[in-house]
């Protein structure tokens, strides 16, 4: 009897950290790869995002801005491509490794701010701020509307982001920035597919230019050029973990995106079971 208890909590340890390892993989990686500056895509789809990134500069002679959802290797990568970077992220705790990444690169000019609800609104409550040269790299850390409980996260976790989850992360560009419109856009974050619908808005022009990432395997993600976008060009060959894949979108001419989020008529899908 002893034995098989021996061997019953052994198995539920196990089984726990297996568990804890598969939900914070990226966080562990990140945080004790010596390659965990790099960004976290395939060698091709970051070609592919630096030839659309170059090919701007050939052409225009203005500056370029822009916009990421998802901080991480990709923002002090691609940031070199362009004169101003915004970047949002949801993981306060992933967003003091960014400073790590920061602090490494003391010639750049980098702004990290770390929000926080007060009352109905965000508020700053801490701040990372490197002054260098231009270009300039802004950081914006949003904690999600809706905090999961370790059990939940471990058992009940969602397989979809819904709106109401990430309610401040998917706003926050057009409520605390409205009047900045972007060139490109990088969405490799949370709630993909609504933050690909709210940032419409704030695109800079028909050509402005929407990279979407892990593609391939995340089928709800296709809502996107459904409805939205139509897709320029792609890197489907990927070996990146999960499936990869990213796709170059613009906005398709019909679509303005003037519409709340949760009041969108849906042309070509009901709406989605996971977006609000």
């Amino acid at each position: 009897m002893r034995l098989y208890r021996s061997i019953k909590y052994q198995f539920i340890i196990l089984l726990l950290i297996v568990i804890f390892i598969r939900t914070n993989y990226w966080k562990i990686h990140h945080t004790l790869s010596e390659d965990s500056f790099s960004p976290w895509m395939d060698i091709l789809e970051q070609m592919l995002i630096i030839k659309h990134l170059t090919q701007f500069k050939q052409i225009n002679k203005r500056l370029s801005v822009m916009l990421e959802y998802g901080a991480g290797g990709s923002t002090f990568t691609l940031s070199k491509y362009v004169d101003r970077y915004i970047s949002i992220e949801h993981d306060l705790n992933y967003c003091r490794i960014c400073e790590r990444i920061a602090i490494s690169q003391p010639n750049r000019t980098i702004t990290i701010s770390y929000m926080k609800m007060n009352g109905s609104n965000l508020i700053e409550f801490d701040r990372f701020k490197q002054i260098s040269h231009d270009p300039t790299i802004e950081i914006y850390c949003i904690p999600p509307d809706e905090h999961l409980t370790m059990f939940q996260r471990i058992f009940q976790r969602p397989k979809r982001s819904t709106y109401s989850m990430y309610r401040n992360y998917v706003d926050f560009v057009s409520i605390y920035l409205p009047d900045e419109l972007f060139d490109f856009v990088l969405i490799d974050g949370r709630a993909r597919p609504q933050t690909a619908y709210q940032i419409l808005k704030q695109l800079n022009g028909q050509n402005a230019k929407v990279f979407v990432h892990d593609w391939n395997h995340r089928r709800d993600y296709h809502v996107i050029t459904d409805e939205f976008y139509d897709i320029i060009d792609q890197q489907i060959r990927s070996t990146q973990p999960g499936g990869g894949g990213l796709v170059v979108l613009h906005k398709k001419f019909e679509v303005t995106g003037q519409e709340n989020i949760d009041q969108i008529q849906w042309k070509h899908h009901r709406q989605p079971t996971w977006w609000i």
